[in-house]
């Protein structure tokens, strides 16, 4: 690993970096459980800050093909639509970086995430993920949801690998073979519902929603239907 993901990254002033890595560090600590509205803003406020000063968001932990790579993740997620932009313009690349560089396991996910899919949409096409043409990186996406529903309906089942009941002792070795995807599987999960986070906490999503506020928006909830929107919106429905 390199000197950049050593160690946390200092962001501000101490009330705020404080407050970022509080938020970061929840995130899997609640196994990426939906955000509530006043911390994920407190991400994009951090952003929108750098950017107003500086005139650009220069990413804290992802590399620049790190950060491309998400990018494209985030518009093939949740696209541009007659309503609205996409996930890429609402900022979920720099919400997700962000988080990342304030949360140690959180940046193992993301980083090590996009290094697996590059290594295996490269093996099967010789291209990275954002180099590779449009409907190939979409069959990719495919595979790893497809991959994730046969997990779950085998979990429900009782088949799962993890399953210490079907392989207490490697007793039911053979059984189910575990996907090759596992990883790749994992980290699209995360990258899901870190962009539906960042989209429908920003300025564009809280519109496609027409959110008109409140005097309490720390209360305000995206709502549950709304999530299912989200990912009935992209291509790629958990």
């Amino acid at each position: 690993m390199s000197n950049r993901r050593k160690g946390i990254i200092q962001i501000g002033a101490v009330s705020r970096r404080d407050a970022l890595k509080s938020i970061a560090t929840s995130v899997t600590l609640l196994s990426g459980a939906q955000m509530q509205l006043e911390a994920a803003q407190h991400v994009h406020a951090r952003v929108k800050e750098e950017k107003s000063q500086v005139g650009t968001y220069k990413p804290k932990l992802f590399t620049s093909h790190e950060f491309q790579t998400m990018g494209r993740l985030a518009e093939l997620i949740i696209p541009a639509d007659n309503v609205s932009g996409s996930a890429r313009d609402a900022g979920a690349p720099e919400f997700i970086d962000l988080l990342c560089s304030q949360n140690q396991d959180l940046a193992v996910i993301f980083t090590g995430g996009i290094s697996w899919l590059d290594n295996e949409i490269q093996h099967r096409h010789a291209a990275t993920f954002v180099d590779a043409a449009e409907d190939l990186q979409k069959a990719m996406l495919d595979r790893l949801l497809a991959a994730e529903n046969t997990e779950k309906a085998r979990t429900a089942q009782g088949l799962s690998f993890e399953s210490s009941q079907h392989y207490k002792d490697f007793s039911g070795y053979g059984v189910y073979t575990p996907s090759d995807l596992g990883p790749g599987v994992k980290f699209f999960n995360w990258a899901r519902k870190l962009t539906v986070d960042a989209f429908y906490t920003s300025e564009i999503g809280i519109k496609d929603i027409d959110f008109q506020g409140n005097t309490s928006i720390s209360q305000y909830e995206v709502p549950e239907k709304v999530i299912d929107y989200a990912l009935q919106h992209s291509p790629f429905k958990g």
